[in-house]
């Protein structure tokens, strides 16, 4: 008989869940869109990253016509002094800075997610110095994701 595995019930991830996949880290919260938003601009601050850009894809989507029925951002953020490293070390991985941190409701939870550098970056160099800098900029990520929690 095949056994068939459902999806763990909503109120188990209302936990303020901090998880790390194999490409991912996320947050999931039991809070307001709007004070996640907040919690999480002050904790990339805090982290010493700056917020580059931030697009409300909900908006840019209604000035479309397009209904989405949630709300989602994507921050674009990045530690200056990394990037810098980065760069020096391959020009060539500028495409893949900054780093984006997206934020969405659904459900009645808000999650934040953004890809591992360590995944990410070392997909397209191989170089020690770039997997060393990637985990370090990784190790601020995780600081400001788990500063929501």
């Amino acid at each position: 008989m095949k056994r068939v595995l459902s999806a763990p019930p909503v109120d188990l991830l209302k936990a303020e869940a901090y998880i790390k996949g194999e490409s991912t880290l996320a947050v999931v919260c039991d809070a307001p869109f709007d004070d996640v938003a907040a919690r999480l601009e002050g904790s990339i601050l805090a982290n010493d990253m700056l917020i580059v850009h931030m697009h409300d894809i909900g908006k840019l989507l209604q000035g479309k016509g397009i209904g989405l029925g949630l709300r989602c951002r994507i921050y674009e953020v990045f530690n200056a002094h990394l990037a810098a490293q980065l760069i020096q070390l391959d020009a060539g991985l500028a495409h893949v800075l900054p780093c984006r941190i997206s934020l969405h409701d659904q459900g009645g939870l808000t999650t934040v997610t953004t890809p591992m550098p360590s995944a990410l970056i070392t997909e397209f160099s191989h170089s020690a110095d770039v997997a060393r800098v990637a985990r370090i900029f990784e190790a601020g990520l995780q600081r400001v994701l788990q500063g929501l929690r």
